[in-house]
């Protein structure tokens, strides 16, 4: 008796219709992976850049409040100083002494290092990049000068009285000379990533960071 084993492949039909499927299925996993990269990628450089900025406003505080520190005034140069930039002055070894008890070299001058600081953006039109930057006047060129922050896009500096009142330092440089208190903010715009209705779009984003300082000598100085 012979056995015959009949074996039927799939129909064209079949065939198109499981290319179809497969094909979609593909489609909508390409997306989900896209959508996840592209959050990831934004995430990653928000990210970096919070961290950046997190880190320069610290350094930027810490040595603001030093501002006037062994002086007779808040330590703030008018003339330097501005909504876009500040330059600031501190004894910070006014009463420092040696074992024998004497002051040590350079006390009850503004001359040492880390004692006369001024910050600011500068601005790289050709790269469109911006840093912030510390230059230490007292060691002048480029010993002096620090990039603070390469990811920053905005520095800006608010000067209030002690009475809470903004200050005007724009009409009338010499209103830094009343500063009690001073607000930093520093800002970070992130780019899109994609394009509008595009899967995992991520739209351009500005966020900004704050910081209140009250000058160091602050509640000394009397007008």
């Amino acid at each position: 008796m012979n056995n015959q084993n009949s074996q039927r492949g799939f129909s064209l039909i079949e065939l198109i219709i499981a290319m179809t499927v497969t094909i979609v299925i593909a489609g909508i996993a390409s997306s989900l992976v896209a959508q996840s990269f592209r959050m990831r990628s934004r995430e990653d450089a928000r990210s970096d850049a919070i961290a950046d900025a997190q880190r320069a406003l610290n350094i930027v505080s810490r040595e603001i409040a030093n501002s006037g520190f062994g002086l007779i005034d808040n330590g703030l140069v008018p003339e330097d100083t501005g909504p876009g930039s500040i330059r600031f002055r501190s004894d910070l070894n006014r009463y420092t002494r040696d074992s024998s008890g004497n002051l040590v070299s350079g006390a009850g001058f503004v001359s040492e290092a880390d004692e006369d600081i001024k910050y600011a953006m500068y601005h790289d039109d050709v790269a469109n990049r911006h840093y912030l930057v510390r230059f230490d006047v007292n060691l002048g060129g480029r010993e002096g000068t620090t990039v603070l922050a390469n990811r920053l896009d905005t520095f800006s500096l608010q000067y209030y009285g002690s009475d809470g009142t903004e200050l005007d330092v724009v009409t009338d440089p010499l209103n830094s000379s009343l500063a009690w208190k001073i607000r930093i903010t520093v800002g970070v715009s992130l780019p899109a990533q994609g394009v509008p209705g595009s899967p995992g779009y991520q739209p351009e984003s500005t966020i900004n960071l704050i910081s209140d300082v009250v000058l160091r000598n602050a509640s000394q100085i009397t007008y």
